[in-house]
């Protein structure tokens, strides 16, 4: 098959959708479909990757890291589809480059797909509007853009629920993204503890993502505040970068948790799996995710996640088997990673179950259920 995924964003930006479109986009070709990749063009950039074409954007003043495409600014993308035209259209977002993907399924007569990726509603803090008529409109949009497709792509059972409960009306696939085990397997480990000043005999807890507003950053840090006095030698170790890191630091001061919370800012894949293999317990506070695949990668490398309970994450971990589902306060994360850290043996039989708990997410085998999806839209 020939597919078309238009994307928002896309390299060298590093975010979830990225990582999902990205995994997507190597597997399926994998697989022997032909792949291409529209997103918006990111100024000094330019791509190593194969068929990945950049519409016209325009980067604000607010967010240089986010180019926004722009309105009808893909016409020689238009061109270039229409010569060699794709079986499939699979938009990843509801905005400009989903309603470029609408256009060219429609005039091209192929079938439509959205990936519903954000819980926009709770990104109104990102708007300077009123945040009730922001979420609102967010509503709004969830139900119509979807509406208008073929299919919806949705990664876990909650974000369909809520979709539904929107009034979207459309099929719902629920296919998470994988994650890619070869390379996890293949890269070597390296000492991760140094490089960041993490003493080497003192449990580490880690969390990946973000480092954001709404991923309830203050919630995990309190945390370490809040353990049992046996591990008051434990450090946080926070893996990525974003505008909430003035804050966080901030927080962890006033809190006198300043010396044992650690900021890596953003890292390449292979080395946060290094932090990753040299954790104890990987936490994870976020209650807006839609994706658990930094939840799957910890797992992958025997790290036992405590999550507090949410879409994401629900149907990736099995409470008391491969992990820990907490309530979403600070208490509940230390309880958990209280209980993670005060037994050799509960830590153990966790990190096994859930490395085989991992491999039932390859991204190989997503792939082929988002392949057999495409199948049956092609057959109509």
């Amino acid at each position: 098959m020939r597919i078309a995924l238009f994307t928002e964003c896309y390299h060298p930006i590093v975010n979830g959708v990225v990582v999902s479109v990205a995994t997507f986009a190597r597997e399926l070709r994998k697989q022997g479909h032909e792949v291409s990749i529209y997103a918006p063009s990111y100024p000094g950039y330019r791509d190593t990757e194969p068929d990945v074409y950049r519409l016209p954007s325009i980067s604000l003043p607010t967010r240089p890291r986010y180019p926004l495409a722009l309105p009808f600014g893909g016409i020689p993308v238009l061109r270039r589809l229409r010569a060699r035209p794709p079986d499939i259209v699979h938009a990843q977002h509801l905005f400009q480059t989903g309603r470029e993907a609408r256009r060219v399924a429609r005039r091209l007569g192929r079938p439509l797909l959205l990936t519903y990726h954000t819980l926009i509603h709770a990104y109104a803090h990102y708007v300077p509007l009123p945040r009730p008529l922001v979420r609102a409109l967010a509503v709004r949009v969830s139900r119509d853009f979807p509406n208008s497709t073929d299919c919806v792509i949705v990664p876990t059972r909650s974000v369909a629920e809520l979709l539904r409960s929107y009034g979207v009306r459309r099929p719902i696939e629920v296919i998470p993204t994988g994650i890619d085990l070869d390379l996890i397997r293949a890269t070597p480990r390296r000492p991760a503890r140094a490089r960041f000043g993490v003493p080497e005999a003192v449990p580490l807890i880690a969390y990946s993502g973000r480092i954001a507003r709404e991923k309830s950053l203050e919630t995990l840090i309190g945390a370490l505040a809040r353990l049992d006095s046996r591990f008051r030698d434990a450090h946080l170790l926070l893996i990525g970068g974003g505008p909430w890191y003035g804050r966080c630091r901030q927080f962890a001061d006033s809190l006198g948790m300043g010396e044992r919370v650690h900021f890596t800012g953003y890292l390449p894949r292979t080395e946060v799996f290094d932090c990753l293999a040299e954790s104890q317990v990987f936490a994870f506070p976020s209650l807006t995710d839609t994706q658990g695949v930094v939840v799957l990668e910890a797992m992958a490398l025997g790290c036992p996640p405590v999550a507090v309970r949410s879409g994401a994450v629900a149907d990736v971990i099995r409470d008391g088997t491969d992990g820990l589902l907490v309530e979403p306060t600070s208490n509940g994360l230390a309880e958990g990673i209280g209980a993670v850290l005060g037994s050799a043996d509960f830590r153990a039989r966790l990190a096994g179950q859930a490395r085989a708990r991992a491999e039932e997410f390859s991204a190989g085998r997503m792939a082929e259920r988002l392949a057999q999806v495409y199948a049956r839209l092609l057959r109509g």
